[in-house]
């Protein structure tokens, strides 16, 4: 799933994304991901990976409980 491209909608607009990684921690699977802003830059978002019945993945927000532990992972792998 690594270096997969994909569309995403952020705020009601449609943004090119790449994944990065997938993650597990604690019994939970996150995809960790690059959004183009489109000027040569981009940011490093992370989101739950949810199975939907047919198989496939859907990013999910995370929690206010999850978002200070994988800023912290994420900020580890990219230092």
């Amino acid at each position: 799933m690594e270096n997969e491209k994909f569309d995403i909608e952020i705020d009601g607009v449609i943004n090119k994304a790449e994944m990065l990684k997938v993650i597990t921690f604690e019994d939970q699977e996150y995809a960790i991901y690059a959004v183009d802003k489109g000027d040569e830059t981009s940011d490093v978002l992370a989101s739950r990976l949810v199975k939907n019945e047919d198989g496939t993945d859907t990013l999910v927000d995370l929690t206010d409980e999850e978002r200070p532990k994988l800023t912290e992972i994420v900020q580890a792998m990219f230092q």
